[in-house]
């Protein structure tokens, strides 16, 4: 709780400085655009993907499925080129596998993490800060307890709270960004560091553009393994009119969610992202 009141009061001292004096409530859009392909953006998302586990195919489909959305809270304008923002995200990512046992089609909850982030934005001309506290926790499916015969209990590392900072600049149509972040207090031993990077290129287009990019994350939890998730596709829509990318997407390196975070993965498959504000 005390980090949180920090986070608020560095937030409110920040715009006492800069003497911002125009404040709108709930405002359109974001001046830290989200991470179209961090795993553990807060977006409504839903892939379609095949999977290899420890370099070994896993029979059935891998389905993520995330309910997640980002709305900012309140923003202070100074002009057009300087602003901030207060904003809140919530996320459910959850995954299901799909697979045919005894001749009968399975769907089944391998996983759900939840999130919640409080964070602050900072823009400058074609610049953009975020600084983010946010908590998250995994829970195992119980069709995934059940059908594996799990019975006793066993230390979640996955269940902590966490500073990040990201550093983002727009150049004509690419997007560069970067930064890291600590574990501040976690429900069992965890290491604490951890660094992003990533890129997003946009074609130019009124209603539909092409998209491509990658998204690099390492953790020290998991020895700093290259997590990396990269895509291909099509964005329908107008950008102000919150658009809908359709991605071929790959990922390799360490599971991005659940307790089973030290297995090493590979899936690749397709992908619909949409961010409802």
């Amino acid at each position: 709780m005390k980090r949180l009141q920090f986070l608020l009061l560095f937030c409110l001292t920040n715009n006492l400085v800069f003497a911002q004096n125009k404040a709108e409530f709930l405002p359109q859009g974001h001046l830290f655009e989200p991470l179209l392909l961090d795993p553990l953006e807060a977006q409504a998302s839903a892939s379609v993907l095949k999977r290899w586990e420890e370099g070994r195919e896993v029979k059935g489909l891998f389905a993520p499925f995330t309910i997640g959305f980002r709305k900012p809270l309140v923003r202070w304008t100074r002009d057009a080129d300087h602003a901030s923002e207060l904003s809140l995200d919530l996320g459910a990512f959850t995954q299901f596998e799909i697979f045919e046992e005894a001749g009968k089609l399975r769907r089944l909850i391998y996983n759900t993490d939840y999130k919640i982030s409080l964070f602050w934005s900072l823009k400058r001309n074609n610049h953009a800060w975020r600084f983010r506290f946010y908590h998250l926790s995994s829970h195992l499916g119980d069709d995934y307890v059940i059908r594996t015969g799990i019975v006793s209990y066993f230390p979640n590392a996955v269940n902590y709270e966490q500073f990040d900072a990201l550093y983002s600049t727009q150049l004509n149509q690419v997007r560069l960004y970067g930064g890291g972040g600590f574990v501040l207090s976690a429900a069992a031993k965890r290491e604490r560091a951890y660094l992003q990077a990533g890129t997003l290129w946009k074609s130019s287009g009124l209603d539909t553009r092409f998209v491509a990019g990658a998204d690099l994350r390492l953790l020290a939890q998991t020895d700093y393994t290259p997590n990396l998730k990269a895509a291909i596709g099509v964005e329908v829509g107008k950008t102000e009119n919150r658009p809908i990318d359709l991605l071929i997407e790959f990922y390799t390196g360490k599971m991005p969610y659940s307790v089973y975070e030290q297995r090493r993965i590979t899936w690749t498959g397709l992908g619909l992202y949409f961010n409802p504000f």
